[in-house]
């Protein structure tokens, strides 16, 4: 395999660029691909491992969100091209470059009009009763015209490669007038009806729509092959090729993630005397580098291929965050040229200017990241003895209405419920991961050390006479406090709802 060199700075600023301004999402999408970027060989030599311990001052912003590991399941990975590893593990800080000067584009004040229309199934033709069997056509999901849906494919093409997969497929749904943003990841192993053609993995589409000169190339085969699967289909689509997650997040300086369960992994680079190295790193707000990052979005040795899912989440959120506070959202005109000889896309520059403006407004109580995992498929082996994942309708068809319907009065209403933490454990930094727990069901936390403060069991206190618009249930249930833990301590100081003190039954992995 050739060696996949790396990024200019300017195009690694575009494409964070790009990432944000559709919420980031392109952003997990390279992740993914950045997995082609390297293996770790499979005879390792074992050297003590690298503890990576949370940053000693935590973020001034709350955490991204995440979730809880769970059992991993069966499943066969693909391999990956090999490329020149390097000897360090250090996370650095790297200085947004500055773009340099590009040609003045003139953004057009409002956003492309969404397609006449979506498209319809395409006729099934007649098969041998004797050749497999092709599953029936799932009810199509209602897509409001407010929606505006966008499929986002990360390919491991390359220029010399007859064939490839886009390993990466997420569908992003926005509320432009609310504004709010739900983005629904669906599983790159997906066995699944390439409508008229065969059954295949999902990822397949793609490639077999440009390479069959399909009606409407790669996008609109994937289009058909949602729309019979998965019962919905997509206005614009985004693709990007290979290019460097480390470039991306060493051009913003680093990020901030909150790692809620400690991961243990080989460090995909060798040591100095060739050694790949075991890297743990325990729970708390980690600053990461782009090889940091590019390593905790890609290890599954303790986890899952759903958990680390999630953790590409997590690092998506923290660049859209890093690239928003640090005013990158507002370059989006000046970059545009760089964009479009990255990205291959149907979006004009008016759509991304109106994402842009939406990705200014939307707020974190009003962003929704949801997948389609272990409920909604189910492993299974083919003929040929790939290890696939076929779909759980029904549990599959909830999930994908929760993602296209707008967030529910309740959520939005939480944005507005202020709950203080006290951090009463022994493990410093913790009060940030509960507040990222809150922040990932839109409530808004305020943090607090505790100022030494220690309890063995994990308590709320109650401001006011009553629960009643408070979000005590979901904040019982999130924590695992009991009636007898909760207490009712009359009119706040401050604007608190609620205060969680944290005790040492706390932990963030559960």
């Amino acid at each position: 395999m050739p060696r996949i060199p790396g990024d200019k700075p300017l195009k690694s600023i575009a494409l964070v660029l790009v990432g944000v301004t559709v919420f980031a999402a392109l952003v997990v999408l390279i992740v993914r691909i950045a997995e082609l970027a390297y293996a770790v060989p499979p005879q390792l030599t074992q050297a003590p491992a690298d503890t990576v311990t949370p940053t000693a001052q935590p973020p001034t912003e709350t955490p991204a969100p995440t979730a809880t590991p769970t059992a991993t399941p069966t499943h066969t990975a693909t391999p990956t091209p090999t490329v020149t590893p390097t000897p360090t593990i250090t996370p650095t800080q790297t200085a947004t470059p500055t773009a340099t000067q590009t040609p003045t584009v003139t953004p057009t004040p409002t956003p492309t009009q969404l397609p006449p229309h979506r498209p319809t199934a395409v006729p099934i033709p007649p098969r041998d009763p004797e050749a497999y069997p092709i599953p029936t056509a799932v009810p199509r999901h209602p897509i409001s015209e407010e929606a505006l849906t966008v499929i986002l494919l990360g390919s491991d093409r390359r220029p010399d490669w007859e064939h490839w997969n886009t390993d990466a497929i997420q569908y992003v749904v926005i509320y432009p007038r609310i504004p709010s943003v739900a983005m629904l990841s669906i599983p790159r192993d997906l066995w699944v009806y390439l409508p008229p053609l065969w059954m295949g993995r999902i990822n397949t589409a793609d490639m077999h729509g440009e390479r069959r000169a399909y009606d409407g190339g790669g996008f609109g085969l994937l289009n058909q092959t949602l729309l019979h699967n998965l019962g919905i289909t997509a206005d614009y689509y985004a693709k990007v090729d290979f290019s460097g997650l480390r470039g991306i997040v060493d051009a913003l300086g680093g990020i901030e993630v909150p790692v809620h369960c400690a991961i243990r992994d080989y460090w995909p680079y060798p040591d100095e005397d060739g050694e790949y190295r075991m890297v743990a790193l325990e729970p708390g707000v980690h600053t990461m580098d782009g090889k940091l990052a590019l390593w905790y979005t890609r290890t599954r040795m303790t986890t899952s291929v759903f958990d680390r899912e999630v953790r590409q989440q997590q690092v998506l959120q923290a660049i859209w965050r890093k690239a928003r506070s640090g005013g990158l959202l507002e370059a989006i005109p000046s970059l545009y040229q760089q964009y479009i000889q990255l990205v291959e896309t149907n979006l004009g520059l008016g759509n991304i200017l109106a994402l842009a403006r939406v990705a200014l407004q939307v707020t974190p109580s009003q962003i929704a990241f949801h997948s389609l995992g272990r409920q909604e498929v189910s492993p299974y082996v083919t003929e040929g003895g790939g290890s696939v994942f076929v779909p759980n309708w029904e549990p599959m068809a909830a999930a994908i209405d929760r993602a296209l319907l707008p967030p529910s009065p309740s959520r939005a209403a939480r944005a507005a419920i202020e709950i203080e933490i006290w951090n009463g454990t022994s493990q410093p930094g913790w009060e940030h991961l509960a507040a990222d727990r809150l922040y990932t069901h839109g409530f808004a936390p305020v943090v607090n050390d505790g100022n030494g403060l220690h309890r063995s069991q994990t308590h709320i206190q109650v401001f006011g006479e009553h629960a009643k618009g408070t979000g005590l249930p979901t904040v019982q249930e999130l924590f695992r406090v009991s009636d007898a833990n909760v207490t009712f301590m009359g009119a706040s100081e401050n604007d608190a709802r609620l205060r969680l003190i944290l005790g040492e039954d706390y932990h963030p992995c559960r």
